[in-house]
């Protein structure tokens, strides 16, 4: 994006030279398009396909006359405030000369005939606008024209780096694995005074890591809601990230997950350097934000 900003000294420049050109109040959707004209005039490029009528609208009667510079493109008037216009298809462009009844609104309008893969317009609307509101339309497509390919690029350099994230994340899974990888079977139980209980059952030594396996039963009426969960040795915080396996959200960003009442939630934390607390007792405290609903298992957690 930074170069995207670089650019926009430039755009404006650009900006200021296309005054006495057409102003685009929106791109192209579902074959529709409005066009602001301003004071003086415009000139228009309208995409077509051949043999498909396409329809110019203007929010007042036309003048008599519309002038074009090819037999090869059908024009005739739509009411008393647009014209219909269709190419039979030997002719790749025809020029329109447009005029309201009042003159309020003067256009010189270029059909270009397009592939049927491509897209074009069926009715394109005309509307007087002042120079500044035609100017601000017109600069704001040429900036999202200028700006779409860079947005793109931008896309396919993440989902690049996105690949290149996951390819190294599983490169040093697959190394860990092939450096430690074992199984700890843990019998460790406990519950709060709100009958909700959490079991630890077992544990992954993961090459320099550990990873401790919880559950929590929430048997209480009321939704557990997990803020922390800390692995503790000799009193020393030796936990890392915890992920909490539920279907229930809390809006609450600190909240690692919920437990909803009568539901039974899996979790893991993770054990920074597993070596340094090898044999030793653990203790795991799983909280809720304010604490008072802790459980704390003292107990049966040692990673040998």
């Amino acid at each position: 994006m930074t170069s995207v900003l670089r650019r926009l000294p430039a755009l404006a420049a650009l900006g200021c030279l296309l005054l006495a050109s057409d102003f685009v109040s929106a791109e192209p959707a579902k074959g529709e398009s409005e066009y602001l004209v301003p004071p003086g005039g415009g000139a228009f490029d309208i995409p077509i396909h051949a043999g498909e009528v396409c329809i110019l609208s203007f929010p007042e009667k036309m003048a008599n006359s519309a002038l074009s510079s090819s037999g090869d493109f059908e024009i005739k008037a739509w009411g008393n405030d647009g014209v219909a216009v269709r190419s039979n298809g030997r002719l790749a462009t025809a020029t329109l000369a447009l005029a309201t009844a009042s003159g309020g609104i003067k256009i010189n309008v270029t059909l270009h005939v397009v592939p049927a893969k491509q897209d074009a317009l069926t009715l394109v609307r005309f509307k007087p606008a002042s120079a500044a509101e035609a100017f601000e339309a017109k600069l704001k497509v040429e900036l999202a024209k200028r700006v779409a390919p860079l947005e793109a690029e931008l896309a396919a350099r993440k989902k690049d780096v996105d690949v290149q994230i996951r390819d190294r994340a599983d490169g040093l899974i697959a190394e860990r694995l092939l450096k430690r990888n074992e199984v700890i079977a843990l019998q460790a139980h406990e519950r709060n005074d709100n009958n909700v209980i959490a079991h630890v059952e077992r544990a992954i030594l993961l090459g320099d890591d550990g990873y401790v396996f919880f559950q929590i039963e929430n048997r209480s009426k009321a939704p557990f809601r997990l803020a922390r969960a800390t692995v503790f040795a000799q009193g020393n915080t030796v936990s890392g990230p915890v992920r909490l396996f539920s279907t229930a959200i809390d809006k609450d960003p600190s909240v690692v997950g919920v437990v909803p009442a009568g539901a039974t939630a899996r979790g893991v934390v993770v054990v920074r350097g597993a070596d340094q607390v090898l044999g030793k007792s653990l203790e795991l405290e799983l909280a809720d934000p304010d604490g008072h609903g802790a459980i704390r298992l003292t107990r049966g957690i040692a990673l040998k």
